[in-house]
């Protein structure tokens, strides 16, 4: 089996080194494995640039859900072909790792090998996002601030503290623009819009019953968001681990979606990182599929 592992050293800064080395020693006892440390998002691109003419059998991917979405979209861009033999591993080694919790892999070096190592993948759909794909969730509005107001400096120290520390600073100064959200025929203003294809959201809480697996996407559009009624969306979450219990949430799995940002710049996170600000966004169930290690 020819491998390419390539390991974001700016996931959790650096600090899975041990973890994804001893992956690697044990990786490449049987098989050929291409490893790359990467430092930044150019140093990746040029594997990616090169990736379809090293007819590799599977990509591994050592880092954060981010890490995986940029694989994916460089692959994409690079015209690579997913063919039903070829799949992605996860080695999570990111501040949140909601793709671990929908791989149900654990952190010890046997376990991950033995995944990494065996033919049991899955397919999962992409959602394409204007001109790029995400595999998990794309926040527009309220959530997207959160992770734009983080420096990735304090990140690589503070790690998952520091969505806490910035999400309390947003719900202490919650500002919202409204949102003109367009599904099914239909018009609906919204503060906030989170396109779901996982389970899981804000580490492994879960908002629905689905999962990346389900050929299904959910989106939730909160009309009104405000300081008393997101503390009730998190109770829900916790108790029940379903926002669409909630009747001031609309819920629609609508696989095509509009939202234009009354000549505001939407801010936007795709797979919990930062997706830059769009005055008009497209999310569309896509035709694309890649097969994930579990």
């Amino acid at each position: 089996m020819h491998y390419c592992l390539i390991y974001n050293l700016n996931s959790s800064s650096g600090k899975k080194v041990k973890l994804v080395n001893k992956i690697y020693e044990k990786l490449k006892i049987n098989n050929t494995v291409d490893f790359f440390k990467t430092k930044s998002e150019q140093e990746a691109k040029k594997i990616f640039l090169e990736f379809k003419n090293k007819n590799y059998d599977r990509l591994i991917v050592a880092g954060g859900d981010g890490s995986v979405s940029f694989a994916i979209n460089e692959l994409i861009k690079n015209d690579f072909d997913f063919n039903e033999n070829f799949a992605i591993g996860y080695i999570p080694a990111g501040t949140a790792n909601l793709l671990q919790a929908e791989l149900s892999i654990t952190k010890k070096v046997n376990d991950v090998c033995s995944v990494l190592t065996s033919n049991n993948y899955k397919q999962s759909n992409l959602i394409k996002i204007n001109e790029n794909y995400f595999f998990l969730m794309a926040g527009i509005g309220w959530d997207a601030k959160i992770v734009h107001s983080i420096d990735t400096r304090i990140k690589k120290i503070l790690g998952k503290i520091i969505f806490g520390l910035k999400g309390f600073q947003h719900f202490l100064f919650m500002n919202n623009n409204k949102l003109n959200v367009f599904f099914d025929g239909q018009k609906h203003q919204a503060d906030w819009i989170l396109s779901s294809n996982t389970k899981y959201y804000a580490g492994h809480h879960k908002i629905n019953k689905s999962d990346i697996f389900d050929d299904r996407l959910v989106t939730y559009v909160f009309k009104d968001l405000t300081r008393l009624k997101l503390i009730y969306y998190i109770i829900l979450i916790i108790i029940y681990g379903d926002l669409s219990k909630n009747k001031s949430v609309i819920t629609t799995y609508s696989k095509n979606i509009h939202i234009d940002g009354n000549n505001f710049e939407i801010p936007v996170q795709i797979d919990g990182d930062n997706f830059g600000c769009h005055k008009q966004i497209d999310i569309e169930f896509s035709d694309k599929k890649v097969n994930f290690l579990l």
